[in-house]
């Protein structure tokens, strides 16, 4: 039995998925094989070629359901047999999407144990139409299933399989992304957080963490295999000041490779950040996300001030660890002058890089919701969110005045550079009055990439990233790496 996982843009080093490498670890304990394959027609059908049962496992967001759902289509059409199944984000909060042609299972909420049991189930010649977490479709009829209780000990699962994605790319990474732990306690609306907490409601609790040793028995692989920087990516690193206090007393000790994580404002002091320091932290990404106080309360369900957040800022930098922040524009019931108040207040703030992203109002999440109570939702809103030029370029919502939107996306442009700049604030106020042109993105993409390489990562680690990026962009690759291809015989 293969279980085969098709994965976007998988050459790209962000492009790393914790929960696939779970989830095939948890396959490949238990004696199945399970692979990473770039989402390419042509490459996955030759790899079906000569395979007997496989499943076809898709992880999958709102922003890539779409060309996964199309990409299943066109791989079933030359192998019907394969048994094609979805999981992630999307699928969990929209499960009818079971219903799609070519689409055989869908997995709501976690799904390590999920699909140990359908892979086993068809391993075995059995029918999966009862297994828990899962819609099976048979013979045309749905098989809807009640969800399983949470596990509630991350420490069971295994190491995550990160080999998988290194068979499948053509040169190593030199970072990695690591989760200490899952869940969340809060409910910003731009996140489907308060739909997880509702679905698992009486099913466990949702804040979980493994232990310090779990993590570190990973984090002393990662070292040996040659990792230079870990990404902890979990919602909310310091959520457990004890935990953090632990972790960062061994971390040093043990791994002391420079890493990143994510905070909070109102999860901010100066012991933890104490801590995070003597870790060997290089970089703290805090949400700002709106400079307008009754945005963020109203709108985005961000309970915290001003204040909270520019002595949080401030103390990340005393701390000398360099502080990025997140910000969106373009939201509902926002104004262009709302947009410019995130500009002062993260200029206040004096981080060393701040992203801005124009909002994606995802269907399902709090924020689609007001926007759609405010008549901003066009008629096929998902599909503008994803197409091109609309996810992250443009707002994909309904604004009355088009030279207001023009004025905002432009804006958008100039974010980062107006926080390192500014002086610029005059200048760019009559700039944004112009159609949205290859200039304004040639700012916007120079300023993503200085942030992202040479400010987020260390520049010794990132600099060499950003020249094997425009390598990349600029020089034709390989659909298939040596590696895999050694590995599969091809």
């Amino acid at each position: 039995m293969l279980v085969l996982w098709p994965v976007h843009r998988l050459e790209e080093e962000h492009n790393q998925y914790p929960g696939i490498m779970t989830l095939s670890a948890v396959l490949k304990d238990r004696g199945f094989r399970s692979e990473v394959i770039a989402a390419n027609d042509e490459l996955i059908r030759s790899r079906l070629h000569g395979e007997g049962c496989v499943v076809l496992a898709f992880s999958t967001t709102s922003a890539l359901v779409k060309a996964s759902v199309e990409l299943n289509r066109r791989i079933k059409a030359h192998h019907p047999e394969v048994v094609s199944v979805f999981g992630g984000a999307h699928p969990t909060y929209f499960p009818d999407m079971v219903e799609e042609e070519g689409v055989d299972g869908v997995c709501v909420g976690e799904g390590e144990y999920a699909m140990l049991e359908l892979v086993r189930a068809l391993d075995e010649g059995r029918s999966p139409r009862n297994i828990e977490n899962w819609w099976i479709k048979e013979d045309g009829v749905i098989h809807k299933n009640p969800l399983r209780a949470l596990i509630e000990d991350l420490d069971q699962l295994p190491l995550p399989d990160r080999e998988a994605f290194t068979l499948a790319t053509s040169e190593p990474a030199s970072h990695t992304i690591v989760m200490t732990g899952r869940g969340c306690p809060y409910g910003c609306t731009y996140c489907y957080n308060h739909l997880y907490q509702k679905l698992y409601a009486g099913k466990g609790n949702l804040i979980r963490r493994r232990s310090v040793e779990h993590v570190l028995r990973e984090l002393r692989l990662l070292k040996d295999e040659g990792y230079r920087f870990i990404r902890f990516m979990d919602d909310l690193f310091t959520l457990q000041p004890d935990w953090v206090r632990e972790f960062s007393s061994r971390y040093a000790a043990e791994i002391g490779l420079p890493f990143t994580c994510l905070v909070r404002a109102n999860y901010v002091d100066r012991a933890v950040i104490a801590d995070l320091k003597r870790a060997g932290c290089h970089r703290i990404m805090m949400g700002v996300e709106a400079g307008s106080e009754r945005l963020r309360l109203e709108v985005l369900k961000r309970r915290m001030s001003d204040e909270q957040i520019l002595e949080a800022a401030q103390i990340i930098r005393d701390s000398g660890i360099k502080l990025v922040t997140a910000n969106i524009l373009a939201l509902p019931g926002g104004t262009l002058a709302d947009d410019w108040e995130t500009v002062d207040l993260n200029i206040r703030a004096r981080p060393d890089y701040s992203s801005a992203s124009i909002l994606n109002a995802f269907p399902g999440t709090e924020i689609h919701e007001i926007a759609q109570s405010m008549g901003l939702i066009q008629e096929d809103h998902l599909a503008a969110v994803v197409s091109e030029g609309g996810f992250g370029f443009t707002s994909a919502l309904k604004i009355a005045d088009p030279k207001e939107k023009r004025r905002i996306e432009n804006l958008h442009k100039f974010f980062p550079l107006l926080i390192w700049f500014p002086w610029l604030k005059p200048v760019v106020r009559q700039l944004i009055k112009l159609p949205p042109n290859r200039f304004f993105l040639f700012i916007y993409m120079m300023c993503i990439n200085l942030g992202t390489h040479l400010i987020s990562i260390p520049s010794g680690i990132g600099g060499p990233l950003l020249l094997k990026k425009i390598k990349r962009r600029f020089m034709p690759k390989s659909r298939l790496s040596p590696k895999r291809a050694e590995a599969t015989g091809a």
